[in-house]
Formats: C-alpha cells, structure tokens, sequence
C-alpha cells in the first residue's frame, strides 16, 4: 500500500487514477480485500484540511493540478 498526505483548500481536488499496465484483476482483488482509505487529518483555518490517502501502489494519487490538461 502506499500512502500520501496532502494539504487541500477549498475547491481544490485529488484524483486517484490506476497506472497504466497494471493487472487489474489483481487491483481489483487487492482493493475488494483492503480498500482504499481516506483520513481528513488537520483543519487548518477556515480554507485548508490535511488528507491522507492509503491506496494500492497502482492507484495514483495526484494533486489535480499536476495532471496535464
């Protein structure tokens, strides 16, 4: 499993994406046993919360703006 923490402000996105190749009926059988979790952790102010994702390595975490457009 691999895990990220990230701050967000409102409006602002995480997308979790599978990376190309992988086997996904082996994705499959590894998220219906452990899922995906998500922690919301510190808020911070009025306009920022932490998040932590714990996810199958083969799911990407990304911060919206990374992906290209």
């Amino acid at each position: 499993m691999g895990y990220l923490t990230v701050t967000r402000r409102e409006g602002e996105m995480i997308r979790l994406t599978i990376d190309p190749g992988v086997d996904t009926e082996k994705l499959l059988k590894q998220l219906l046993r452990d899922g995906i979790t998500v922690h919301v952790g510190a808020i911070q102010g009025h306009s920022q919360v932490r998040i932590s994702i714990d996810a199958p390595k083969q799911v990407l975490i990304l911060r919206d703006e990374l992906i290209d457009a």
